[in-house]
C-alpha cells in the first residue's frame, strides 16, 4: 500500500507500507488501524484514495476500500477518488508506461522522491509504483483543495 501526506503543498511523508500474511479479519483491522493512527498522527482533514479497477480487484480489497471510506466518513474527513487513468492524465505525459509517468511527473514537483524513482527504474519489478500513485492522489487532492479556497 502506499501512503502519502502533503501539508500546504509540501510533501511531508511517502512510504510503502506491506502486510505480511494472509488475509484475515485481524489483518484489515490491523491495516485500518495503521491508516487510523497516520490520520491523527498527522491530523489528516482529507484523504485521496486510487479507485478501485473493478477488473484487477479481489473480493479482499473491495473490502478494504469500502471500510476504508467507511472509517474516513465517521472521522468527518473529506474524500477524493481517483482512477489510474486520471492520475496518469493529470500528468500530461504521453508515456505507455503510466507509472514511469507519474513518477517522472513527481520528482520533477517534489525532488525528494528521485531516490525511490531511481530504485524503481533499476529494480525487475514494481516496488514504489503504489507509493508514487498514493503521492499522485495526494497532489492532485492538495492542488483542487488550493484551488477551491
Amino acid at each position: 500500500m502506499g501512503l502519502a501526506v502533503i501539508r500546504h503543498g509540501e510533501l511531508i511523508e511517502w512510504r510503502v507500507k506491506t502486510y505480511k500474511g494472509t488475509w484475515s479479519k485481524e489483518k484489515l483491522e490491523y491495516i485500518l488501524r495503521v491508516i487510523g493512527k497516520m490520520c491523527d498522527y498527522f491530523e489528516i482533514r482529507q484523504v485521496a484514495i486510487k479507485k478501485v479497477d473493478p477488473c484487477r480487484c479481489s473480493p479482499q480489497l473491495n473490502v478494504l476500500n469500502k471500510r476504508l471510506i467507511a472509517v474516513m466518513q465517521k472521522k468527518h474527513l473529506r474524500m477524493a477518488m481517483y482512477s489510474l487513468p486520471e492520475l496518469t492524465k493529470a500528468t500530461g505525459k504521453k508515456q505507455r508506461n503510466m507509472h514511469y509517468a507519474i513518477a517522472e511527473y513527481l520528482i520533477e514537483i517534489y525532488p525528494g522522491l528521485r531516490r525511490e524513482y531511481l530504485k524503481e527504474r533499476n529494480m525487475d519489478r514494481a516496488y514504489y509504483s503504489k507509493m508514487f500513485e498514493a503521492v499522485m492522489c495526494a497532489h492532485m487532492s492538495s492542488v483542487r483543495e488550493r484551488k477551491l479556497c
